[in-house]
């Protein structure tokens, strides 16, 4: 490279200036006039890459001479992040899939600074229209990204120092409005939702969740690009914005760098927790006029992702707003999915593994819509619970799994009858007529008092203590069984535990999925066990999958299991069958070694 761009470069551009000729020296000497004095920086390279020619602007942009660019790479230049876009793009101008391309970008320059940068690249071609040199135009953006900074100091989120809703929300307005001039490049919006936050403070306490979100928000700061732009939105709720992204691939691969930094435990105090997330993910698209699109968009994506039991990321598509306002409003007209048959129970064993009888099965509520097919549970009970319609439904799941065990019991003959067991939320919980409706259903279906088990959430329990240990009482005086589901996740000290009256804990499946393999959890089951021996109290196990965890529990002396190990929740005429193909087994068993 000389001082002065090479003329022969130079000449290549006249082809494409119209009405100039190639042949003309004047035609040659003007248009290297354009390009040495030119207030854009501009650079030619070959086909690989490399330097032929730079400018006065962009040379002082980048602050090197342009000698000392002679045949580097311009990908020396670029932020490591950033250059497999660039290789796939120019990669599309090879081929003639696309003309030209734009994308923002980080540089390094000969003080090595890094800056911000929105780079244009397109081809020169000769006269046979051959592909020859790429033609670069550098515009440096960097003060232009440094006033969201001002503005994001003038409006953080007071505990984690990220930019709050508003300002998420300006800069969103801001990428949609530069998208509309772009053909080659989208913006995503990522809504991240912690996982089971509320149980994690319960249990930890609230500095300990203070102390999470600021972490988890460093954690996503070094999960995206310089100029990509994180939010904390408020109570566990996080948002990225990616700019000038490949389309969703791009957005996909910020989402598993975001899962990578999250498999090692955030060290809080004296304890690591593990954090589980939920991610929805929204790109943007010609269809969108306006950001709150987007952001409602990505809203629905991560409604979706929590129904599938978190822990992962869903990508919006058109469906799935519909599906969203169609379970608000289905959630208002439950009765109307009752009447329509839409509802309807499934039925999990529970297995003593000493003498290998059902003793018990779990109702569990499914949705089969005619028009979404089967809707998960994770999705439509949270709607339910929060428009208040859980009471409803839960009313007709407690008459319709009496009704179906009474109608086993007829059937089952002189088999021992099974325990049927019903989840309550923490809306029915607080209802004050709980009791009174329950001994209702019991007289009205016949099913003896013995054979019903109620299951609450420890969580639910623990949050209006008072008034749910009350509504306990009552139930207990019906000489009904109690059951804390999800033991262990909560919160609840000894001292309270003692006080509830009940009858059995439920060890969460969250401490069973890696007993065997990790000490602690199987400590844990160990202390529950204990516990709930020394107050009296039946446990059972659920979430059990393997013959490790099932050999582990045994171990620890849980013998009532519950889990895909053993069936999963099927429908009353397939569990009627498991039941009595396992109980007729065991019984003639027994009956024989007594005889």
């Amino acid at each position: 490279m000389n001082n002065n761009p090479s003329a022969t470069h130079i000449q290549s551009l006249v082809p494409s200036w119209k009405g100039l000729s190639s042949a003309d020296p004047l035609n040659t000497k003007a248009l290297e006039q354009i390009f040495k004095f030119s207030p854009i920086g501009t650079t030619i390279l070959d086909l690989d890459g490399r330097f032929l020619s730079a400018n006065r602007s962009f040379c002082q942009t980048v602050g090197y001479a342009e000698d000392e660019l002679a045949n580097r790479l311009f990908t020396y230049l670029i932020h490591p992040d950033d250059v497999p876009i660039l290789k796939e793009s120019s990669k599309q101008l090879l081929s003639g899939k696309r003309q030209y391309f734009q994308f923002k970008t980080r540089y390094r320059t000969k003080k090595e600074n890094l800056l911000s940068a929105c780079l244009s690249v397109s081809l020169i071609h000769n006269s046979q229209q051959q592909a020859i040199y790429f033609l670069l135009q550098v515009v440096d953006i960097t003060e232009y990204k440094l006033e969201p900074q001002l503005r994001h100091r003038a409006f953080p989120d007071r505990l984690t120092g990220l930019a709050n809703q508003a300002l998420f929300v300006d800069k969103v307005e801001q990428a949609v409005a530069w998208q509309e001039h772009q053909d080659d490049t989208q913006c995503a919006i990522l809504l991240l939702d912690i996982d089971r936050f509320k149980v994690i403070t319960d249990r930890l306490g609230r500095s300990i969740g203070d102390q999470l979100l600021i972490a988890l928000g460093k954690r996503l700061e070094t999960s995206i690009r310089q100029y990509d732009s994180v939010a904390c939105l408020g109570g566990d709720k996080f948002a990225v914005l990616l700019e000038e992204i490949e389309g969703l691939d791009g957005a996909l691969v910020v989402c598993d760098r975001i899962y990578d930094r999250l498999e090692n435990p955030f060290k809080l105090g004296s304890y690591e927790v593990f954090a589980s997330i939920s991610i929805g993910v929204a790109c943007s698209n010609a269809g969108y006029e306006q950001s709150s699109d987007l952001l409602r968009n990505a809203e629905a994506a991560l409604y979706y992702a929590k129904g599938q039991g978190g822990g992962c990321y869903a990508v919006f598509d058109r469906t799935m707003h519909e599906r969203t306002v169609a379970l608000w409003q289905m959630a208002t007209q439950a009765q109307f999915a009752v009447e329509q048959r839409e509802l309807s129970l499934h039925y999990q064993p529970v297995i003593n593994t000493k003498t290998g009888q059902v003793v018990a099965v779990e109702a569990l509520i499914r949705w089969n819509h005619p028009q979404y097919g089967r809707i998960s549970p994770g999705e439509f009970i949270p709607v339910m619970e929060e428009t208040g319609v859980i009471t409803l439904i839960g009313s007709w799941v407690l008459r319709t799994a009496c009704q179906q065990v009474v109608q086993w019991h007829q059937q089952l003959g002189n088999i021992n009858p099974v325990k049927v067991h019903v989840n309550l939320s923490a809306r029915q919980l607080a209802q004050r007529d709980l009791a009174r409706h329950v001994e209702s259903v019991l007289a009205e279906t016949g099913l003896p008092k013995d054979l019903l088990w109620l299951e609450i959430t420890e969580t639910a329990v623990m949050k209006n203590y008072q008034a749910g240990i009350q509504v306990l009482e009552q139930l207990k005086a019906l000489e009904i069984g109690l059951c804390i589901d999800d033991f262990g996740i909560g919160y609840s000290s000894l001292s309270r535990l003692q006080q509830l009256p009940i009858d059995l804990l439920k060890i969460d499946r969250s401490f069973v999925q890696h007993i065997g393999s990790r000490g602690e959890n199987t400590e844990i089951v160990r202390t529950i066990v204990d516990l709930a021996n020394n107050l009296g109290l039946d446990i059972v196990a659920e979430g059990i999958e393997t013959e490790t965890q099932l050999a582990g529990l045994r171990s620890l002396g849980c013998y009532n299991i519950q889990g895909f190990y053993f069936a999963k929740p099927m429908t009353p005429t397939a569990a009627l069958q498991f039941i009595q193909k396992r109980n007729q087994t065991e019984a003639n068993l027994m009956h024989s070694a007594s005889a």
